[in-house]
């Protein structure tokens, strides 16, 4: 028989649900191990194996599939734990992302906090002033190149940002979304430049690659909140990887994303997995909603840190937001709407 597991990684606990091929369940719990993972992820699966009466590789190596919701990126963001990264952008917009839209002083905060104009203040950014460089460069909105990337000065800016301690770049251009070339010249250069025996495995994310869309701030805070957790979230994704195929398990791990759906670890953006437990347990109402007379559901999700509650009408998800709030910042990654208190 063959087994599909879900994980869910809370703030106080680690949540494991084992469904049977015959249609049969059961589930485990372990207090989420924050200094490694690894640690309540594995004692958990071994619960798991133990319940069936299996061998933990036995029981490994008959899973059809390992799906995996965590917390990482978002506590990340809360307790600014990320790295310390680098902004390329366009010369003369290099305050972007600190201005802001009109609405960006609000963004994150309760209705009645986001009415007191007076006392609101700005959140810490996630990239330092000093971090930002500018090039000169220009792609009109037809995607025409107006002025060309000098080489030279792409190294000196970069140079730059090495100097300060950049632990990796966001490259984000006026129009890149119509015309990525100038965004890949520069992830071109950072990578023959600047191997990994020189800095180390350093990211390079490309606005133009995580959000091609429309919005300067919006696409560039996308790539920023995705380069800020992309590191952490991929540590902990090799380990557990890793930890599951030392223990017998031959299929990739999945995750689940705020959109609802799931993904190959090794091919999702860090930024959609924001909030994706929660949304995974949206989803899990709504199959239940069919039972229902209506199936309208109010959906709750009480944990150690937050409190999450969504809807369901007529047994369906209909709340999506496309250009949601992570944080205080304001992205335009499409994510179905679970509000948390």
């Amino acid at each position: 028989m063959s087994y599909t597991v879900g994980i869910d990684v809370g703030g106080t606990f680690t949540d494991f649900y084992c469904a049977h091929e015959d249609g049969g369940f059961h589930t485990a719990k372990t207090p989420t191990t924050h200094y490694d993972l690894s640690v309540g992820f594995m004692r958990g699966m071994g619960l798991l194996a133990k319940g069936l009466k299996l061998k933990l590789p036995d029981f490994l190596s008959g899973l059809s599939s390992v799906r995996y919701s965590t917390t990482v990126g978002t506590n990340a963001l809360i307790e600014r734990t990320g790295p310390k990264l680098g902004l390329i952008t366009t010369a003369g917009f290099e305050d972007t992302i600190f201005i802001g839209r009109g609405r960006s002083w609000a963004d994150g905060l309760g209705w009645q906090q986001g009415r007191d104009l007076a006392r609101i203040e700005k959140p810490a950014p996630l990239i330092d002033p000093e971090m930002v460089v500018g090039v000169r460069e220009r792609i009109d909105y037809a995607g025409k190149i107006v002025a060309p990337l000098s080489r030279e000065e792409v190294l000196e800016k970069l140079q730059t940002l090495v100097d300060r301690g950049a632990q990796g770049f966001v490259v984000s251009l006026l129009w890149s979304f119509v015309n990525p070339e100038h965004e890949q010249f520069i992830k071109q250069v950072i990578e023959e430049e600047y191997p990994e025996d020189y800095l180390g495995s350093m990211p390079v994310i490309l606005s133009s690659e995580i959000s091609p869309k429309a919005g300067e701030y919006t696409r560039t805070m996308t790539a920023v909140v995705n380069a800020y957790i992309h590191g952490l979230m991929a540590d902990e994704l090799n380990k557990l990887g890793n930890e599951l195929r030392d223990g017998g398990y031959k299929k990739p791990l999945t995750l689940v994303h705020n959109t609802g759906g799931t993904k190959k670890a090794s091919r999702t953006r860090a930024v959609l997995t924001h909030n994706a437990g929660p949304v995974a347990g949206l989803h899990g109402a709504a199959a239940l909603g069919g039972l229902s007379a209506d199936g309208n559901i109010v959906f709750t999700d009480m944990g150690g840190t937050s409190f999450d509650i969504g809807l369901i009408e007529g047994g369906a998800i209909k709340a999506h937001d496309f250009i949601p709030v992570i944080d205080r910042w304001r992205t335009n990654i499409p994510a179905i709407e679970v509000k948390s208190i």
